[in-house]
């Protein structure tokens, strides 16, 4: 099944996306109903509503943690000509980086090397602390599409990469989630980017260096999983700043970022310090 938050009437709701429908849920939030799911129980369903008259938010609550993994496809660590890394390369994202499906892109003013990395998000579906590769499997409660977009100037000014990774309103993540018993914990999809129309990036996630479960367990180690966090697990080769002579994303270009069986981010750049409000 596929889960969503929605802005409907007012109002931010959950609900399953049914073709062209969305089902609403009578469930506090979207961690709600990934807990529910993950007990064997079923989700309280409430009234169908066309798909286009609410807006699609992010699938991610704002008290959930948010997870990045650097350099965890072979073809990228071959792009940017850098060894394969021991243990997953963690970083986190904080959540007034994170935009919906169908959101502005912010560049930031400062910076004129922002960049793409399309990415596979792992959602928790149930609570887990120094679980083995086995256990974390389990606790795989969906995929969703990110786009880890990249300031690349602020990524390398120190060896901590979170200023990089945390430009404002320019990580969009959807445009749903869905459940593990539609893909699997380790799905081998296609993911690409595209800016304006042309193929930036096109690879799969067997080329991952860490599984997802593998990434699970590790993080596990040391922090407590619970139900609606998120992983974006790395991007594969095709980004901007590998390329030569590098290209970066500008005002007015449109990122598509489009996972198989799972869905499009479609997302506009625009230039300055507006921060657009959004739902919480």
């Amino acid at each position: 099944m596929r889960l969503t938050r929605v802005k409907f009437e007012g109002r931010v709701r959950s609900a399953l996306v049914e073709d062209d429908q969305l089902r609403l849920l009578e469930t506090e939030n979207l961690v709600s109903a990934l807990s529910l799911i993950a007990s064997g129980h079923d989700l309280p369903v409430g009234s169908r509503i066309p798909r286009g008259s609410a807006e699609l938010l992010a699938p991610i609550e704002s008290e959930s943690k948010f997870f990045g993994i650097g350099l965890n496809y072979y073809s990228h660590m071959a792009e940017a000509n850098l060894p394969k890394p021991q243990r997953p390369i963690v970083f986190t994202k904080y959540p007034s980086v994170l935009i919906g499906p169908a959101d502005d892109v912010l560049l930031p003013n400062t910076s004129d090397m922002v960049d793409w990395e399309a990415e596979l998000g792992v959602v928790i579906g149930r609570r887990l602390r120094e679980a083995n590769v086995e256990q974390a499997a389990e606790a795989i409660g969906g995929f969703t599409v990110v786009n880890d977009v990249s300031a690349r100037d602020y990524q390398l000014h120190e060896s901590q990469w979170n200023p990089g990774k945390n430009v404002e309103s320019s990580t969009p993540v959807g445009p749903w989630i869905v459940t593990a018993d539609e893909l699997g914990p380790n799905p081998d999809l296609a993911l690409s980017t595209r800016v304006d129309g042309e193929v930036r990036q096109h690879g799969r996630t067997a080329d991952q260096i860490f599984t997802p479960a593998q990434i699970v367990s590790y993080i596990s180690e040391w922090i407590t999983l619970e139900p609606g966090d998120i992983i974006a697990t790395g991007t594969c080769a095709g980004v901007g700043h590998c390329m030569s002579p590098a290209v970066y994303l500008g005002a007015g270009q449109v990122l598509e970022t489009t996972i198989e069986r799972i869905g499009t981010l479609t997302n506009r750049c625009v230039s300055g310090r507006v921060i657009p409000s959004r739902p919480h």
